[in-house]
């Protein structure tokens, strides 16, 4: 029997407890939460200590946003090319090209991809989320979202590899008002809606237990069936979308683990062996405050034979004593100094933890390089601990272009488009058409993608490249050169390109003309 014959909410449900179960034993989300309260800076929560000063030195902000910042310096650069050449599977590609940069602008993916790399490395892994809106604009576009790790189940813990999956469960917790909107706009009875009620769990890392949202736990569940996906939506006991059926042939999931680990599809958080260091150089800053504020004055004893009732240290106040007043009354005994070796520890525990981070004195810019080649060194040396994270974020990228691609394919149709065509003369310009992407044949060709960094310094070099051959005479045509020159270097690039092939056909009509009554000229003469 087919999948989605004999498939229930309650079946899934199940599904759905394994997952969290396998969470539970690997201790997710507790990682999750905890990692993710220590890098904004809440170190000392559930700790009952109301007479003791709670200090944050937070050595993972800094790293993490190091890092991140190293994995996303350099602007990924995107292109699609056919194994098999041909004229024809080149235009596609340069079509899928466009089309394909077209949905990263509107999704805002590279801006969400620091995001992912952010989750990756503070709770394991980044995962992305990508289908197809048909509400959303003229004719309908792609939408991206960031998912957490923790709401992500795979029916195989063990196998990381999302399209060998049998099926994967992404978790959502949604408003019980808004669960019974969807329910009635999908044609569900109102004793069906009735039965959804909301569940009071707290495991996610966003909820607490003191807050009620009255939140239902809604199952969207992706399984593979026929070589197409398929998918429902369902409560614990209740089909809110039924099993449908749909033209992609791939999960729509993109997934970037931080390290990986072994027989597990959930990675391994970069700060998540390090908490303890935390903790220590906080208590070890916390103890210290305490023993400043104590011991920062001198204590004070005096004779009690002496003085008459308790001595204050009011400016200017007279105190009465018994016998001579010249002699000993007090002394002031001087504060013991704290161990050095206290406050040395806490400097070399923050210095060691950046050290095993990755996130060396170099890198973070405190070790001044004497020379050009040192600059480089230092660079390099730099960037080397991050460039299996760099690999892993390209991967990311291009399971998202496929995802793309497999969207396009399945829901684009016939829409209009901007294209870049020929002109009889030789130069170029965008033109509005029609397109229908369904008529693409796209399983008569394999699509390589090419993903690597495209950063502001080759973009920079090849102006460099341009002024040079322009300079040199290389390149004596002006719209040669600024439809090379990359966009943004030039401002009212298209303007000008525009005016000049304006002025070019201006000049080529005069030119005609003139050529024109030359002729007609010497005709005249020879008769």
């Amino acid at each position: 029997m087919k999948e989605q014959k004999k498939i229930t909410p309650r079946k899934i449900w199940n599904e759905y407890l394994l997952g969290e179960d396998y969470h539970q034993q690997i201790g997710l989300h507790e990682t999750v939460k905890k990692n993710e309260q220590f890098y904004n800076g809440e170190q000392w929560e559930g700790v009952n200590a109301p007479d003791l000063e709670k200090p944050v030195i937070n050595i993972f902000k800094r790293a993490v946003t190091y890092m991140e910042s190293q994995i996303v310096s350099d602007d990924v650069g995107i292109c699609l090319e056919p194994f098999g050449k041909s004229e024809k599977t080149s235009e596609v590609c340069d079509l899928l090209n466009e089309q394909i940069e077209r949905a990263f602008e509107i999704t805002k993916a590279k801006s969400k991809n620091r995001e992912i790399i952010r989750d990756a490395a503070i709770t394991g892994d980044g995962v992305l989320y990508a289908w197809f809106d048909p509400e959303k604009g003229k004719d309908g576009e792609i939408e991206l979202e960031v998912i957490d790790n923790e709401k992500v189940i795979f029916r195989n813990p063990f196998e990381r590899e999302i399209q060998k999956q049998r099926s994967i469960i992404i978790v959502k917790r949604m408003m019980l008002d808004d669960v019974k909107d969807l329910a009635r706009e999908n044609g569900l009875s109102e004793e069906e809606i009735d039965s959804i009620q909301p569940e009071d769990r707290a495991d996610y890392s966003g909820e607490r237990k003191d807050i009620g949202r009255s939140l239902v736990t809604v199952l969207l569940r992706f399984w593979k069936e026929d070589g197409v996906v398929w998918f429902s939506e369902s409560t614990e006991d209740v089909f809110i979308r039924k099993p449908t059926k749909t033209a992609a042939k791939i999960y729509h999931i993109a997934w970037m683990p931080w390290e990986k680990r072994k027989d597990s599809y959930h990675g391994a958080a970069v700060m998540t062996p390090y908490i303890q260091n935390q903790i220590y150089v906080n208590k070890m800053w916390a103890l210290a405050m305490v023993y400043s504020s104590k011991m920062a004055w001198p204590q004070r004893f005096y004779d009690a034979t002496k003085i008459r009732g308790n001595l204050t240290n009011k400016v200017g106040q007279a105190i009465g004593v018994a016998g001579d007043p010249k002699t000993a009354i007090w002394f002031d005994s001087p504060a013991g100094n704290m161990s050095a070796q206290v406050l040395e520890l806490v400097d070399k525990t923050i210095h060691y933890t950046r050290e095993s981070l990755g996130v060396t004195d170099a890198a973070l810019g405190e070790v001044k390089p004497e020379n050009t080649s040192a600059i480089i060194a230092a660079a390099e040396q730099t960037a080397a601990p991050l460039i299996f994270q760099k690999l892993g974020n390209h991967q990311l990228w291009e399971d998202l272009v496929h995802i793309f691609v497999d969207i396009i394919r399945e829901m684009y149709g016939l829409r209009e488009i901007y294209r870049e065509v020929k002109l009889p003369d030789g130069t170029r310009e965008k033109q509005k058409m029609n397109f229908d992407f369904s008529a693409i044949d796209y399983d008569s060709f394999d699509i390589k993608v090419n993903i690597g960094s495209a950063s502001y310094w080759s973009q920079l070099m090849q102006v460099q490249t341009m002024d040079s051959f322009f300079k040199n005479g290389i390149i004596d045509d002006a719209l040669i050169y600024l439809e090379h020159v990359p966009e943004g270097y030039v401002s009212g690039k298209e303007e000008l390109i525009r005016d000049l092939k304006a002025k070019r056909k201006k000049d080529e009509a005069l030119s005609t003309a003139g050529q024109n009554v030359s002729t007609g000229m010497k005709g005249g003469a020879q008769k």
